[in-house]
């Protein structure tokens, strides 16, 4: 049977769901991402010998909320990918960099102390690991420079973890169950960050 002229034509965006529930989505799964990221972050500090402390600050606003944005962000750009021919969307790939820029705006003297002892890298790592891990495994790009991106993802990933839990070599003890279970914590984290980031090149091969 011929459609009738009369007849709505079928939306092209019929069964891909709106640009507000795609950042909403984001924004939520973002904020359960945050969430795991900052409980490995007071797993960190017990190993440490630290008590975790939780404040409005450091956590809602270094952590929390940057989490949020970039999921946002990436849900965004999934129905982008999704709906447009235009590629702006994959600009998503640098949003990993709001987790830097959280803690270096409510911290005080960030940068200096990332400098002088080091505290802090891991936010750096972390956001360079989701910036060239979700570059390759997007697909778009030559494949060489996706590959380029893995290999340099690989070892940003270890140096964010190295110095923490292989900071004394002469030690002979075995890795502790805690230890096993947070450095496997941060690594899923980061793997998740690489897939989401990726996620909107996904979606539109899809």
């Amino acid at each position: 049977m011929n459609q009738s002229t009369s007849d709505p034509a079928p939306s092209v965006n019929q069964g891909k769901g709106t640009a507000t529930e795609h950042v909403v989505v984001g924004a939520l799964l973002g904020l359960a991402w945050g969430s795991s990221l900052r409980a490995w972050m007071a797993l960190l500090a017990l190993q440490l010998g630290d008590p975790p402390k939780v404040t409005w600050q450091g956590t809602f606003a270094g952590v929390l909320l940057p989490a949020m944005v970039v999921g946002a962000l990436g849900g965004r750009a999934v129905y982008a990918a999704k709906t447009s021919e235009r590629k702006r969307w994959r600009w998503v790939i640098l949003s990993p960099s709001l987790l830097i820029l959280g803690p270096a705006i409510v911290q005080d003297h960030f940068i200096s102390i990332l400098l002088k002892t080091g505290m802090g890298g891991g936010a750096v790592g972390g956001a360079l690991v989701g910036m060239f891990g979700g570059y390759a495994l997007s697909g778009f790009g030559p494949r060489w420079t996706r590959r380029t991106a893995a290999l340099f993802a690989l070892p940003l990933l270890i140096a964010s973890i190295a110095p923490v839990y292989f900071a004394d070599p002469s030690s002979t003890r075995p890795p502790g169950a805690d230890e096993v279970f947070s450095i496997l914590l941060f690594v899923l984290l980061m793997a998740q960050l690489a897939g989401g980031i990726s996620a909107p090149s996904r979606a539109q091969s899809s």
